[in-house]
């Protein structure tokens, strides 16, 4: 049985205003394959352009390392046509299934950096105004501790500035773009972890709503439909 036949009638469609074409194991035009990068790859084809979908396998525990707790998915687009396509990522929404049904818009990477620099002082007031003054006889294992954590935010914002999906538009000359999306954890209906999880990005692109439905972790083991081309 596939994976994924509970997309079919677990989920309402999107928007009525937008036809929706979701993702299905083994259907025409959609593609499954599980790289050694640890990510599996959901590809599906519509029209004139190609999305493909990136989850890591072991994102339900990268999550909790993060220095701003986000669910990351690297999406990617090809164009074939001849005019413009326009990708807004601001406009994807992830559903968590098993917290009542919750969709999170995507974080822009503005907005995501804005909230991480916020966070890297916040966490420098709490530990040099109220940690070690409480505490002076730990200052210098709190102060490592600060710099450590610290760190981390910064190497989030790094990779946010350079890695993010931006609204972009693809043309002849410029036919493809692959990039992250993020989506905060944060809510009062998003409780622990269940495994699997269920989610569902949606992409809302070229008047049409794309669905990929996903589990966290990948159930089954290995699966590789399709094998990569060599260059």
């Amino acid at each position: 049985m596939s994976l994924f036949l509970w997309a079919g009638s677990l989920f309402a469609a999107g928007p009525k205003s937008l036809p929706v074409q979701r993702w299905a194991q083994a259907s025409p035009g959609c593609t499954l394959r599980q790289d050694l990068d640890g990510r599996t790859y959901y590809g599906m084809t519509s029209g004139d352009f190609e999305a493909v979908v990136g989850v890591d396998s072991r994102e339900l525990e990268m999550i909790r390392r993060r220095a701003e707790p986000v669910v990351s998915l690297l999406v990617s687009f090809r164009y074939h046509g001849g005019g413009v396509l326009t990708i807004q990522e601001n406009r994807f929404t992830l559903e968590f299934v098993k917290h009542s049904h919750v969709r999170k818009p995507s974080m822009g990477p503005g907005d995501l950096i804005h909230r991480l620099e916020q966070g890297a002082d916040d966490l420098t007031y709490v530990v040099e105004r109220h940690e070690v003054r409480k505490h002076p006889e730990q200052k210098s294992e709190k102060e490592a501790d600060l710099e450590r954590r610290l760190k981390e935010y910064t190497e989030m914002v790094d990779f946010v500035s350079t890695h993010a999906l931006a609204t972009t538009s693809l043309s002849p000359s410029r036919s493809s773009v692959s990039g992250w999306v993020f989506f905060t954890t944060e809510d009062r209906w998003i409780g622990a972890w269940h495994k699997p999880e269920q989610f569902i990005l949606r992409i809302p692109v070229e008047g049409v709503m794309l669905e990929f439905p996903f589990l966290l972790p990948p159930q089954g083991g290995k699966i590789q439909l399709r094998e990569r081309p060599e260059n």
